[in-house]
């Protein structure tokens, strides 16, 4: 990504977390029976959807053992945890090998936001290590029709190292 359009992504993705911020009275808006998320993967419910196609926002439903595939980013995207406690593990993109290696995680707890700018800069892998349900809002720069197969962009992730 060029210079200068990386500067408005990030001065963009620091607006919207800014917005996010603001949240505080968003889980308040997610009906009771849609809290419980799906048995069998995370789920995303939309809150809201530009009519424009700009951009989506949505809720992400984690139940305890949960997690998102190891992902970089097709749009540029913010969360922010609104309950329960998420793991993020980060990555790092090895192009010999064409693998994602993983360098850290992190807790990621109510009120923490989260951002991320298209490629594989941040790769990263979301979810739920806990016991309770867990449950992030998400603004992604994708129309909704495009929600499902436009924002992960999915890597393989290294074997671990034995020690």
């Amino acid at each position: 990504m060029q210079s200068a359009q990386l500067n408005a992504a990030q001065a963009l993705l620091r607006e919207l977390a800014a917005s996010v911020a603001g949240a505080n009275g968003a889980l308040a808006d997610l009906p009771p029976e849609l809290r419980a998320g799906h048995p069998d993967h995370y789920s995303r419910h939309v809150a809201y959807a530009d009519p424009h196609g700009s951009f989506t926002i949505a809720y992400l439903i984690w139940r305890p053992g949960q997690f998102s595939p190891v992902h970089g980013h097709k749009t540029w995207c913010t969360y922010r945890v609104l309950q329960g406690e998420l793991t993020e593990s980060h990555y790092r993109w090895d192009p010999e090998l064409g693998l994602a290696l993983r360098t850290g995680a992190v807790a990621r707890r109510p009120g923490d936001i989260v951002t991320a700018t298209p490629g594989l800069a941040q790769i990263h892998r979301l979810g739920n290590a806990g016991d309770e349900v867990a449950i992030s809002l998400h603004i992604y720069g994708v129309a909704q029709s495009d929600i499902a197969t436009g924002v992960n962009h999915v890597v393989q992730e290294a074997a671990p190292r034995p020690h």
